[in-house]
């Protein structure tokens, strides 16, 4: 219990800061670092599986409630999107995949899993199960998962700086349309749908993660919160909230960083190098064809194509304006093709060349 409460203050110290200095996502990724710094100077960072389904809960409850009626209707519309973004990751999980296995001493399918965009307490299972070489492949999804966590935002964040005034209209609206119209604090009564909310969901999330559906704590409590509103329920949750979320996350990720994956590190630096640059240079170009293609911004666009996990950019998102229930439906479906389409495909593509 001690390491747990160790961990838990140091997440939340470097988050602090982290969103102190004005980081996108800095309390997520102030989080990630103060963990890593702690397991790695003490060996002391513990933290249950309990805090990262809370913070999946918690994340799809979120979402929930920031949709709209409108929004939904919009949903039919994701085919598009969605094929463009499983066909432009599927083209770099070959490609990436491919030169990592001529360039580094890794099998051809080790070297094609280590690339998959998703599934980072997944994948390492699968490789296991199909006979690669795990240790590789949880380095590289960890390498690709923080840095989609910790990079991408902030790199999108810059290169769309065009698009600040459009979003911080947005936000004003928001804030607008959830200020009581009395001008008077929320009631008690508020704060009881609140807790009743976030309880809801959790039941939600629970039989989501209990049915084995990829993300189900994620998708099922919002879902659960979504039903809610649409029932004419005035949910809205406050910041604080997510920012504990955030803690929890960033505790947990952190947490899978030991002296073992520093050992094996620098012989997979070319390897990260390269997945991080290609991926990076995907959501750039994918980001913009989405833009150009289906009606989204740029920021969202590459954010869509961001190789990161579904809760975690669900939680930074928001954080840098986009407050988009497309861009979170898209992560879910991404993530869930990564791990149930991909790995068969790769072993399909290996046992053809072999």
């Amino acid at each position: 219990m001690e390491n747990i409460v160790l961990t838990l203050a140091a997440s939340m110290a470097a988050g602090w800061l982290f969103y102190k200095m004005k980081v996108p996502g800095g309390i997520l990724v102030g989080g990630i670092i103060g963990t890593t710094i702690l397991s790695l100077i003490t060996g002391r960072a513990e933290m249950p599986y309990l805090a990262r389904l809370t913070a999946q809960i918690i994340a799809g409850a979120f979402i929930g409630t920031t949709v709209e009626r409108e929004d939904i209707r919009k949903l039919r519309t994701l085919y598009k999107p969605f094929g463009i973004v499983i066909a432009s990751l599927l083209i770099l999980n070959i490609a990436t995949g491919t030169i990592i296995w001529k360039i580094s001493g890794l099998d051809y399918l080790t070297a094609l899993l280590c690339c998959i965009p998703g599934g980072m307490s997944d994948t390492p299972l699968i490789a296991a199960e199909l006979g690669a070489d795990m240790t590789s492949v949880v380095i590289l999804q960890f390498v690709r998962m923080v840095v989609g966590v910790g990079v991408f935002p902030a790199v999108i964040l810059h290169l769309t700086k065009d698009e600040d005034e459009l979003y911080a209209k947005e936000e004003k609206k928001r804030e607008t349309q959830a200020a009581p119209a009395d001008g008077k604090k929320k009631s008690d009564g508020s704060m009881l749908l609140t807790v009743g909310a976030l309880c809801f969901a959790a039941v939600c999330g629970l039989i989501g993660r209990k049915l084995g559906v990829p993300s189900g704590a994620l998708i099922f409590s919002m879902l659960g919160t979504l039903a809610l509103k649409l029932f004419g329920l005035p949910i809205r949750f406050p910041k604080w909230i997510k920012r504990a979320a955030q803690i929890l996350s960033g505790a947990y990720i952190g947490c899978s960083v030991g002296m073992d994956t520093l050992i094996k590190l620098p012989t997979l630096i070319i390897p990260a190098i390269l997945i991080v640059s290609i991926y990076m240079a995907n959501a750039f170009i994918t980001g913009r064809i989405l833009a150009a293609t289906c009606g989204v911004t740029k920021r969202e666009g590459m954010l869509m194509v961001t190789p990161a996990g579904a809760s975690d950019m669900a939680l930074i998102s928001s954080d840098i304006g986009v407050n988009s229930p497309n861009l979170i439906v898209l992560q879910v479906l991404r993530m869930v093709t990564a791990i149930g389409v991909f790995p068969n495909l790769d072993l399909f593509l290996v046992h053809l060349i072999e």
